[in-house]
């Protein structure tokens, strides 16, 4: 038998309950992961390659204007791109009529334009027509003699490029340590293709029975009166002292 001052009435429970249900943390969804949403694509321009021959030479004659000073010597100035390769578009300027530095309008030179980073290069004189790619300058190879493929002083105006200061495809160089009154000297001289040998250097000419290098050492393409700097040959024939 349950003592009736403990027991609470039937109500009271039934509210508590009832109370206790409402009281209780409502269970909620877990967000789902930052993970697991799907990404929007940023939109981004196209890339250069997928130009056409077209697009890229309006790119391009847009650019090469774009490069000029705002100043009103050039106002008027044209630009007619061509295509060279699928990396360079070479692009016409032209003086506007009565414009230029003469005020006689006509070529203003042209510049060549490299993708896909849409850089302007320098200035050049002549029209585009002149323009030879770096890849078509490179020289043909040279064809050296067994004899003197493997001589340690061989040098082969490939491996010079530009800078290359001789009128011959190659030569071999040579290095002679000698003493005049006491000091020591070394003599570097050349070998040209014809088997005549040439002083490389004053040493040799001064003190050694050699032809003078002048009629082999090309002139400098830019500069009226000068020689192509030569002392790349000098030290690679010195380098042979040891």
């Amino acid at each position: 038998m349950i003592n009736s001052r403990y027991a609470a009435p039937a109500s009271m429970v039934f509210a508590g309950l009832l109370l206790a249900g409402c009281a209780a943390p409502t269970s909620t969804s877990k967000p789902p992961d930052e993970t697991s949403k799907p990404s929007t694509p940023s939109a981004s321009a196209a890339p250069v390659s997928t130009l056409t021959d077209a697009e890229r030479v309006t790119k391009a004659e847009a650019a090469a204007e774009t490069e000029l000073p705002n100043a009103p010597i050039w106002k008027g100035m044209t630009f007619k791109g061509i295509v060279v390769d699928e990396s360079e578009i070479c692009v016409d300027r032209t003086w506007a009529p009565g414009g230029g530095p003469a005020r006689l309008g006509g070529n203003a030179g042209y510049v060549v334009v490299s993708f896909p980073a849409i850089a302007v290069g320098k200035p050049q004189d002549g029209t585009c027509p002149d323009y030879v790619p770096a890849e078509a300058k490179a020289r043909a190879n040279v064809e050296v003699p067994s004899a003197v493929a493997k001589n340690q002083g061989l040098l082969v105006s490939t491996d010079f490029g530009d800078k290359w200061p001789l009128t011959v495809p190659y030569v071999v160089t040579h290095c002679e340590d000698i003493t005049v009154a006491g000091r020591p000297l070394r003599v570097a001289t050349v070998d040209a293709p014809d088997g005549k040998t040439y002083a490389a250097n004053g040493t040799a000419k001064d003190h050694g029975n050699y032809l003078d290098i002048d009629p082999i050492w090309a002139p400098h393409p830019d500069v009226s009166g000068l020689k192509i700097d030569i002392s790349p040959v000098i030290d690679a024939a010195l380098a042979l002292c040891g």
